[in-house]
């Protein structure tokens, strides 16, 4: 079946830089009673006991991005029957953004049946009532029906007009800091991919998926020629060109679609680079959705599905010429992309 049309709710106040169309009004003063307290300390107070602001680098060797006048970045968090927990990433963010004022935070809801978007969007009414301009900055975007992690990062790829791009796991399994190295490798390449395997001591995920994660990369530098340490971490960021050149060709829609990212981006003659990835320690702990005996035969048969395309023609590699590579590998020759209307989202097609 094919997925329905996104919709798009936004806080009730303003216009959102992310907001597509009003969302449908609802009532928000349950939640407010709920929860305002509780935000006002999170978002206004922005401190820890040791006096460092959440989100700061402080004590890391990644600088921060300029605050007030910097480039928009978009960082989308895919999600399916997220539940509670999407509200206690979304309150983790609100305070991570607090200081990085160009940035922008997209909720994909990947055809939930637990009231994921609904959770996220009361949350959301009750920040609008406290910091209306920071609420401004964050967005939920849904459909129906569930069509897989890869194509909700696609449809959060095509749909933002922000100079970057960035996704992370829904449930933060790697802490907001990870989105600044994410930044900070962009200034010298086009495409930059977590790597949980840039450590000998392994990622501290379960020993059999370790393993399993090392093995399929070996395998996809056998069949892809990509040779990438972690191919698979939910922790990537793009520039605007790539990310759109890119996820306009991708045809994977579920988890092994990173590695079709990749290819494409080689493929395209984008620069990639590496950062470590470190998993949350509580993340490591928590289950997974991964079937360790069905996902990897899924995993093998996504390689050779990418082989067939590729051969097929279907990634439309030769609409350039990517022999003239200009600044940070970007195709000098490739024609700018449309201007947009910057504070809209607007649905792209393939």
């Amino acid at each position: 079946m094919k997925p329905a049309r996104p919709t798009f709710a936004m806080p009730s106040k303003g216009t959102h830089a992310l907001s597509a169309t009003p969302h449908s009004p609802f009532d928000s003063t349950d939640a407010v009673s709920e929860v305002r307290e509780e935000l006002i300390e999170i978002i206004r107070d922005g401190t820890d006991d040791s006096g460092v602001a959440p989100g700061s680098t402080e004590g890391s060797s990644v600088p921060p991005p300029s605050l007030f006048n910097g480039p928009r970045v978009c960082v989308a968090l895919p999600l399916y029957n997220a539940g509670a927990d999407a509200v206690r990433v979304l309150d983790e963010l609100v305070t991570f953004a607090s200081g990085l004022q160009t940035w922008e935070f997209l909720f994909v809801d990947d055809g939930s049946t637990d009231g994921t978007a609904t959770a996220l969007r009361k949350r959301l009414a009750a920040i609008d009532i406290v910091e209306p301009e920071l609420a401004r900055r964050f967005g939920v975007l849904s459909y129906a029906p569930n069509a897989g992690k890869g194509h909700a990062v696609r449809v959060a790829a095509l749909e933002n007009d922000a100079e970057y791009f960035l996704f992370t796991d829904g449930d933060l399994a790697y802490s907001p800091d990870h989105l600044l190295r994410l930044f900070e490798g962009l200034q010298s390449a086009d495409v930059v991919i977590g790597s949980r395997l840039e450590h000998d001591e392994g990622y501290g995920a379960r020993p059999l998926r370790n393993v399993m994660g090392r093995v399929f990369n070996y395998i996809s530098g056998i069949v892809l020629s990509i040779r990438y340490r972690d191919t698979q971490a939910g922790l990537k960021g793009f520039r605007s060109r790539a990310a759109h050149d890119i996820f306009s060709r991708i045809r994977i829609r579920d988890f092994s679609f990173d590695v079709e990212v990749l290819y494409v981006a080689r493929k395209l003659g984008y620069k990639i680079a590496e950062v470590p990835a470190f998993v949350d320690p509580a993340h490591r702990r928590s289950s997974s959705t991964v079937n360790l005996l069905r996902d990897p035969i899924r995993m093998f048969w996504s390689l050779c599905r990418i082989r067939v395309n590729k051969i097929l023609g279907l990634y439309r590699l030769d609409e350039r010429d990517v022999g003239d590579v200009g600044e940070v590998g970007r195709p000098s020759d490739a024609e700018p992309r449309p201007t947009r209307i910057p504070g809209s989202l607007h649905r792209r097609g393939a």
